[in-house]
This record gives C-alpha cells, sequence and structure tokens, in this order.
C-alpha cells in the first residue's frame, strides 16, 4: 500500500509492471517463512508473470505448494511438542493425490525447461540451478510425502552433481553451496553398517565439509540464506549444540515474527537438554502471544500448546498449575482433539494423587464420553480401581 501510494504521488501507475518481479518473489518468501502460504503463492505467481523465464521463481511457488501440504499434515512442527506427541499418532492424515499431482507436474515442467535451456547452452548456470532445485524438490518429496528413501538419495545426488557443476563455473554463486552442504552432511551422518552400500551407489560426503557450505550460503546467499539457518538448527540439534539451535532460532524468528514454530523450537531445545523450567517459560510465553492474538500465533494447535505447558507443570510437581493448563483443552466443549481425552485423564490422575477421589471420578468420566478408544479404556481401569 505505501509503495502504490508513492508511485501515485510520483504520477507512475501503479500496475504489477512497473515493480521488479523479485519484489514479488522476496515477498513471496516473506509469507513463505511466515507460513503464509496462499499470499505466497500469489506473490510468486506475480513473479513469474513478470519474469515468466526466470525458472527460480517456479521452483518457489512448487516449494510452497509442498510446503503448504506439509504444514497441513503436521510435519513442520512434529518435534515442537514431546508431551502431546505419542497421542497424536493415533491418526496420520495421508497426502491430497490432487496436491501430489500438482507438485509433481510443476517439478517436470522446470525439468523439461531446464533441459531445453541447456541444450543451447550447457553452460547456462541458472538453468543449471534452476534444474538442481527441481530434483532438490523431487527428493523431498520422495523424502517427506512418498517416504521413497532411495528415490530421496538418488535426486538428492542429481541435485547435488548439477549445483556443483554450477560452482565450477560461478564460484560466487553462493546459493547453490545449500544443497551439496546438506548433501555432504547426510550422506556424511550414514551410520557405518550401512555406509559401503551408499559408496558403492557412488555417494560420498562429511559431515564437516556440508556444515562448513551450509554456513556459507547463510552468509552469502541471495535466496536460500534462511533455509541455509534452518536446516543448520537441524544440524546443530543433531549434534546436540543445543545453543547454536537457540541462537539460529531466536535470529530466524525475530526476522519471521509470524511463524511461531520457529519460537516454540527454542523451548524444545531447552527440552532436549532437560532443561525444564526454561522450556516451560518459552510455552507459556507462546500461550501469551496466542491468547493476546498476537500475528500468527493463531497457527499454533492450542490443545497440544496447553497439553505441553500441563505436562512440564506436572513434571515439576506444580500440580496446580498442571490443573489449570489441562483445565484449558477439557473446557473446550466442541473440541474433537483426542487431547480433550488425555487432559482430562491427567487432571483426573492429578486430583487422585492429590486424594480428591470424587473429583478425579469426574474427570475420568468425561474420558469415558469421549470417543477415543485408548484414552477411554484407561479411565475405565482407573474408574474401578476408584471403586474397589
Amino acid at each position: 500500500m505505501v509503495l502504490a501510494g508513492w508511485m501515485c504521488l510520483q504520477g507512475l501507475p501503479a500496475t504489477a509492471q512497473t515493480i521488479d518481479p523479485g519484489v514479488y518473489a522476496r515477498a513471496g518468501l516473506d509469507h513463505f517463512y511466515n507460513l503464509e502460504y496462499e499470499e505466497a503463492i500469489e506473490d510468486f505467481q506475480k513473479a513469474i508473470e513478470g519474469d515468466p523465464d526466470n525458472l527460480i521463481y517456479y521452483n518457489f511457488l512448487t516449494n510452497t505448494y509442498l510446503f503448504q501440504e506439509l504444514h497441513r499434515l503436521g510435519q513442520l512442527e512434529g518435534n515442537l511438542y514431546a508431551g502431546s506427541n505419542r497421542f497424536l499418532k493415533e491418526k496420520k492424515p495421508q497426502p491430497d493425490a490432487q496436491r501430489m499431482e500438482l507438485i509433481e507436474e510443476r517439478i517436470a515442467q522446470v525439468k523439461q525447461r531446464g533441459q531445453e535451456r541447456l541444450e543451447e547452452n550447457p553452460q547456462d548456470v541458472h538453468a543449471l540451478y534452476a534444474l538442481g532445485i527441481a530434483y532438490g524438490l523431487e527428493a523431498n518429496v520422495a523424502f517427506t510425502l512418498r517416504k521413497a528413501y532411495l528415490d530421496a538419495l538418488r535426486a538428492g545426488g542429481k541435485a547435488n552433481d548439477l549445483h556443483r557443476k554450477v560452482l565450477k563455473l560461478d564460484p560466487s554463486f553462493a546459493d547453490a553451496k545449500l544443497i551439496p552442504g546438506l548433501y555432504e552432511y547426510v550422506v556424511g551422518s550414514v551410520p557405518l553398517t550401512v555406509r559401503w552400500i551408499v559408496f558403492l551407489m557412488g555417494h560420498h560426503g562429511s559431515k564437516e565439509r556440508g556444515i562448513e557450505l551450509l554456513q556459507q550460503t547463510m552468509m552469502n546467499a541471495e535466496w536460500v540464506n534462511s533455509d541455509a539457518a534452518v536446516l543448520l538448527s537441524v544440524i546443530y540439534t543433531r549434534e546436540k549444540e543445543h545453543a547454536y539451535t537457540r541462537q539460529l532460532m531466536a535470529r530466524i524468528s525475530e526476522y519471521y515474527p509470524r511463524n511461531p514454530l520457529y519460537f516454540m523450537e527454542i523451548g524444545r531445545s531447552y527440552q532436549r537438554e532437560g532443561q525444564t523450567e526454561k522450556a516451560l517459560a518459552i510455552y507459556q510465553q507462546a500461550a501469551f502471544r496466542l491468547e493476546a492474538g498476537q500475528p500468527g500465533y493463531h497457527k499454533i494447535p492450542r490443545d497440544r500448546l496447553y497439553y505441553e505447558i500441563g505436562s512440564l507443570h506436572q513434571q515439576l510437581g506444580q500440580f496446580d498449575n498442571a490443573l489449570a493448563a489441562y483445565g484449558k483443552i477439557t473446557e473446550e466443549k466442541e473440541s474433537d482433539s483426542p487431547l480433550r481425552a488425555y487432559a482430562a485423564l491427567q487432571r483426573g490422575d492429578i486430583f487422585r494423587a492429590k486424594k480428591e477421589p470424587e473429583k478425579a471420578r469426574t474427570e475420568y468420566q468425561i474420558v469415558v464420553s469421549l470417543p477415543y478408544e485408548e484414552p477411554r479404556r484407561q479411565a475405565q481401569e482407573r474408574l474401578r480401581k476408584l471403586n474397589q
């Protein structure tokens, strides 16, 4: 709105043709990292309209479709809630067939156009780069949605080869270091018991070199700095370098304040280190932001957040606080989440520990009335013990 107003004051038409397509692409990336996928799609489509020969923009759009589906499936937040994860494995949504077809069609489109450009000019670094990203997306789809891990490795290997070719032609092309960095780390992390199989398939890697390349990408890339930072945070977590993870997540959260998952990962990092009180403080702050209506925080599953808060209070022996947190879930009468049943079950257990059997009985009866088999079975067992 500000940009359009400024252009009108200058006597210029405020139309898409007067705006550099890269502006739309960067706006799209900002929306993408803030989990605002519909807005990102709209911006990337405008970038493509303004520069239909830029295959990078097509890859951005395809990647948004992919992550929108991963977000719908809950795969972007699976590790953020330790206390509630095990209960949410009862039902797993399946990938949408139409969305899968759309993603695969768009990957194939970029691969075809990239190959055509390379036939005209084998040293077209932008075509090589875009083609490598397309293979990287193919690997991501194979790994995350199709669970075809060997296919993912093959596609990732092709992406790695293409981007290494980019770097030979243009060593300053920092964006092309992302996939080789990730590839080096992943292959270098393969357990020794199966590494010989990977070696026979022609794959080699080094964790240290992979981290170095990702660090260079984060510092110098034009488009994928944030991707590199997020990947490094995952790697540092895997390497148990939790302080580094928190530093990265804090900075990323500042850049993308409407994406609460980055902020929540700071709490999860404290949990991994056993720093329960610090983790609880992060989740409580997230709950405050949620209830205050801070932009983006409505994306947090409210029941999962309060279940995690209740679980941590319970671990710390803060039973009244745990009851209050679990109560935030059980009071939602219209909720169809299984966590409503598990929250009532936990409240019943706390009341029983506090020697308040009638209150415990009330909670267990709530669980029995709900349509969730496992918590109902547990509540019925507890009721039998109360009646003995």
